[in-house]
């Protein structure tokens, strides 16, 4: 397409040159023949005004001779006298004029022009020039010798027949002037018979040819743009198919990794559970079993403290009783650790402040607790995994964080339920965050966030601090009865 692009442009570009350059001669040829006409015609009125007035300069110096010669009686010297300067004035023009013509160059106060005398007009300017001479010099002596009566007589004789051979003369050039004229028409409306037929051949041998070429070359285009749209449509139906294969094998692709996460989560939620029973029952068996002997044991023994005489034995009978102390409060701590029986009897808020109250116990670190929102009885499952949670953040907290105050809250919303953990410690960087690198606290929350289908963010920054905000979708809440 390209190379019939170009092809179509070049040829295209090429006739049109040719036409507009031959047109565009034609064009100039006739303007210049134009303007050399009317330069021509406007120095050929000239000459022809100059001629004339040559008739009328002559017949002037005729009368003013007259005057200057026979002057009338009632005439002033005065006058006379400018009838004398007058006399000379035409007859200098007149002279200056005749040989102007004469010669072949003219020459005014603006400009000079070329005289274009024919064979014929020299002719005629050497017959007439002997007359010229006579006539002028008589007039010259009579404006020298005012009472020449001989000359004027001379001069007299020989005007009328100057003034023939002028008016021979001026219907000469008038005549010349007029030839021109006709023979420059002519050259013009030759040049406009060829700018016709020029146009008609161009309009034959050039745009016609073009015209047939251009509908061969846009029959093409139709035909390769009619099977670009079948290939078009051909195409755009593979790309349905492929698209709809995209989309099937992209569904099915969801649709196993949905079962794939669905799977994970009941393996992972099937686990917890029975890693959260397993807790329990060990619980229930600390508590009710090693509990109740310990306690048995310590009430046993203290039915023996009487039969102690001396202060050696009673002391090592108080570290006995210390002992057994401590290993109830143990005991108690670990049933407690394993499974709170706060979470079960008072509900989620009570368990994870009793959590943070015996976490900052031992410690330096301040451990704050707040609940937004009524907090009422959740299903156990929601319970169980967001104490976990909670448990689990405040121990990463107090191992790595290096903080001295840890912030716990829990919003209960409408439509949501939101733990927040946050402390203020060295922090950690963006990458590490990353599910790849998370560590075994974080995947631990993580697994038991997406058992509850919800959404956590881990926020941290070095030297900033670290929020672990996990947020769920409300579960009805339970009754308390």
């Amino acid at each position: 397409m390209q190379n019939l692009q170009q092809q179509v442009t070049q040829r295209l570009t090429r006739l049109y040159i040719i036409a507009l350059t031959t047109v565009a001669v034609l064009c100039s040829v006739g303007q210049l023949l134009v303007q050399n006409s009317l330069r021509a015609a406007l120095d050929d009125a000239h000459v022809v005004n100059i001629a004339g007035r040559q008739r009328m300069l002559s017949q002037r110096i005729s009368k003013g001779a007259i005057l200057v010669v026979n002057p009338p009686l009632v005439m002033l010297q005065t006058k006379r006298e400018e009838y004398r300067q007058t006399l000379l004035k035409n007859l200098t023009l007149w002279q200056r004029s005749h040989e102007g013509l004469r010669d072949g160059t003219l020459q005014d106060s603006v400009k000079s022009y070329v005289v274009k005398n024919s064979p014929a007009i020299q002719a005629m300017f050497v017959k007439t020039d002997s007359v010229f001479q006579i006539v002028y010099q008589n007039a010259l002596k009579i404006a020298q010798n005012q009472q020449d009566s001989l000359s004027l007589g001379f001069l007299l004789e020989n005007e009328g027949l100057f003034l023939a051979q002028m008016e021979a003369i001026v219907g000469q050039y008038d005549t010349e002037a007029q030839e021109r004229v006709r023979r420059v028409r002519n050259i013009e409306w030759l040049l406009y018979a060829i700018t016709i037929v020029i146009l008609v051949l161009e309009g034959l041998l050039i745009f016609r040819p073009l015209t047939r070429y251009v509908e061969a070359v846009i029959v093409k285009v139709v035909q390769s743009e009619a099977m670009l749209q079948l290939k078009n449509e051909e195409l755009h139906r593979i790309n349905l198919q492929l698209v709809t294969t995209q989309n099937d094998l992209s569904k099915t692709n969801v649709e196993k990794y949905e079962l794939i996460r669905k799977e994970h989560q009941t393996r992972s939620s099937a686990l917890i559970e029975g890693q959260e029973e397993e807790r329990k029952r060990l619980s229930r068996d600390l508590h009710d079993g090693i509990g109740q002997m310990l306690t048995g044991l310590k009430l046993s023994s203290e039915k023996l403290k009487n039969l102690f005489e001396n202060d050696s034995q009673r002391a090592k009978f108080a570290d006995h009783q210390k002992l057994i102390n401590e290993t109830i409060e143990a005991t108690r701590a670990t049933a407690f650790a394993l499974m709170p029986s706060a979470l079960h009897d008072f509900g989620l808020s009570a368990a994870i402040r009793i959590l943070a109250k015996q976490s900052s116990l031992g410690t330096d670190t301040q451990i704050n607790y707040k609940e937004v929102g009524t907090v009422g009885r959740l299903a156990a499952s929601v319970e169980i995994n967001l104490y976990r949670i909670a448990q689990e953040a405040l121990n990463n907290a107090l191992k790595h964080a290096k903080t001295s105050q840890i912030d716990i809250t829990l919003k209960i919303e409408k439509n949501k339920i939101t733990l927040i953990v946050t402390d203020f410690g060295k922090g950690m960087d963006k990458k590490k965050i990353s599910k790849t690198s998370l560590g075994n606290g974080l995947k631990n929350i993580e697994t038991r966030t997406n058992i509850l289908n919800g959404k956590l963010q881990v926020l941290s920054s070095p030297n900033e601090g670290t929020t672990i905000v996990v947020t769920i979708q409300q579960q009805p809440q339970l009754s308390l009865k």
